[in-house]
């Protein structure tokens, strides 16, 4: 496995090369190199975030379930399960998406972390700052000395997870998670700690498209349903007073 997400961190450790030959700013490279990422990435994510959309619709009715059977689980359980199965819902739909980036996104991580590794730093005049001169911060391939960064994941971190909170249960992670990445990224060079504020920042973005874009079909859908609704009441109405009108 390992060196699998070694040769997957070398190809994209040239994809990141040629970027910064095309945008000779490092930050702007791996900006660059997420929204690639996520545009790629898009119809997985969007599986994934209407699996979640269509669980905390029904989270409601779940409840009930479980509050009906909460003295019986093997009753709860099966009666979860047809419930999900009348409802066309996997709960493996949400993980799937995920499963299948996973080596993507440790491959990003670990070319992140030692980009002299695979290479990226031996482009002529190569400069490892976000704003080339400002070397009082901003060096990616260091920590952030005054943890701009890592706050920044933190706090990008904590919104995103709140986004896809489908579970109140959940409540415990939505504190935790962002606490866990802000401590780890104090540590994390800046240039992959960037990564990760730009892929939340990006996620949470797809996340309002997708969920927008829902509520529009289901707006339309119920207008389409009542509209056919009044149409048929009007139709039998008129055949009411034709009938009428005939005797």
């Amino acid at each position: 496995m390992g060196e699998i997400i070694n040769v997957i961190a070398e190809f994209l450790g040239n994809i990141l090369r040629y970027i910064y030959m095309v945008v000779p700013n490092f930050g702007g490279a791996i900006i660059i190199l997420t929204l690639l990422f996520k545009l790629i990435t898009f119809p997985l994510n969007n599986k994934q975030m209407e699996s979640a959309r269509r669980m905390q619709k029904l989270q409601p009715e779940l409840k009930k379930i479980q509050q009906k059977y909460k003295d019986d689980k093997e009753k709860q359980n099966k009666a979860i399960a047809e419930f999900m199965q009348e409802n066309q819902l996997n709960p493996l739909a949400g993980c799937m998406p995920l499963l299948i980036q996973f080596p993507v996104l440790i491959a990003i991580f670990r070319l992140l972390q030692d980009v002299e590794k695979f290479g990226v730093t031996q482009i002529p005049n190569f400069s490892e700052y976000l704003i080339p001169g400002f070397q009082a911060w901003g060096n990616l391939l260091k920590a952030d000395p005054y943890y701009i960064f890592p706050a920044l994941a933190g706090i990008t971190t904590y919104i995103y997870n709140k986004q896809n909170m489908t579970d109140p249960n959940q409540k415990m992670m939505l504190y935790m998670m962002p606490a866990l990445i802000t401590f780890l990224s104090i540590s994390f060079p800046a240039g992959l700690v960037l990564y990760w504020i730009m892929n939340n920042l990006f996620s949470m973005a797809q996340h309002y498209l997708v969920t927008h874009l829902g509520k529009m079909k289901e707006e339309k859908e119920a207008g389409l349903i009542k509209e056919k609704g009044t149409a048929n009441s009007t139709a039998k109405g008129s055949g009411k007073n034709r009938g009428k009108g005939g005797n």
